[in-house]
């Protein structure tokens, strides 16, 4: 049994992470007040006093927009407090596992799915962020781990907190009679949010470096979303759902990711139209060990 601190436990990954190790690991569960990540001495002090075997690194600034509209809020959460934890781990020997982003790779002109090396240059400031995240970590902390996501989803019934994903926006959208436009030049993996938990404990053995951790997807993200309808039972999703052309018409979005490398490990996910359909065949809220 190892003791796991994860950071931002009440936040979409953090608190389906904590439900998944409860019967299987001692977690610290701390509140923002009981350990603020953009603290340096804080952060230094509760390592030290606790000495967990793994930290989770999980709180964040993750809303895009929100981002691009606060640039010094972004770095200081999404950059120097991934800093500050790794430091802090290097003095105690704890195993520091943080989450980055498939939004690195906006940016890269390549189509098709993307290695690690490929991320150089990303658009917007949360993937600019990220990508400064991942590399400072490793420079002061060459064996933590960096896995980059997709985006996530839970199914809409799930009691936990709920992000802004694609099983919810196309309920709400079919529920309010509304039609949405997606684009079609725009291509990236979503993935099961406890696929991401059932696959981390695999993550605390993973050598340094940064990994895709992930679904793929064989989809442009319009065709995705009328699969993804499809499968929820959402009649006629043809006629609400709604291809927009010229959304990244100059240059394409590509997002997804190759998985080469974590599947050399024994790390292994779904492609994204099928784990959305398997998470709606066995309308599982928690698949707890």
């Amino acid at each position: 049994m190892k003791k796991i601190l994860i950071t931002g436990s009440s936040g979409f990954l953090g608190s389906r992470l904590a439900l998944y190790f409860r019967n299987s690991h001692e977690l610290l569960l701390p509140s923002h007040s009981q350990l603020n990540v953009c603290h340096e001495k804080a952060v230094k002090a509760y390592i030290e006093e606790h000495r967990p075997d793994v930290v989770l690194h999980c709180a964040a600034l993750s809303n895009t927009w929100y981002c691009e509209q606060h640039p010094e809020e972004s770095h200081k959460v999404n950059v120097q407090a991934t800093v500050r934890l790794a430091k802090a781990c290097k003095i105690t020997g704890a195993k520091l596992i943080f989450m980055s982003s498939d939004q690195v790779y906006y940016g890269v002109l390549k189509p098709g799915a993307l290695k690690e090396e490929e991320a150089s240059h990303p658009t917007g400031i949360y993937g600019q962020h990220k990508l400064e995240a991942e590399q400072r970590a490793l420079r002061n902390l060459p064996n933590s781990v960096g896995l980059r996501l997709t985006w996530m989803y839970d199914l809409p019934e799930s009691p936990l907190k709920l992000n802004s994903n694609i099983l919810l926006g196309l309920q709400k959208a079919y529920h309010e009679g509304s039609a949405i436009r997606v684009a079609v030049n725009d291509f990236r993996g979503v993935t099961n949010v406890w696929e991401v938990a059932g696959q981390m404990e695999k993550a605390f053995s993973l050598p340094g470096g940064i990994y895709n951790f992930g679904s793929t997807c064989r989809l442009n993200n319009f065709e995705l979303h009328l699969m993804a309808a499809r499968l929820m039972g959402l009649d006629n999703a043809e006629r609400w759902i709604l291809p927009d052309g010229e959304k990244f018409c100059h240059q394409p979005r590509n997002l997804c990711m190759d998985l080469s490398s974590i599947e050399s490990h024994g790390i292994h996910f779904c492609e994204s139209t099928e784990g959305i359909r398997m998470a709606l065949e066995r309308k599982m809220q928690h698949p707890l060990p």
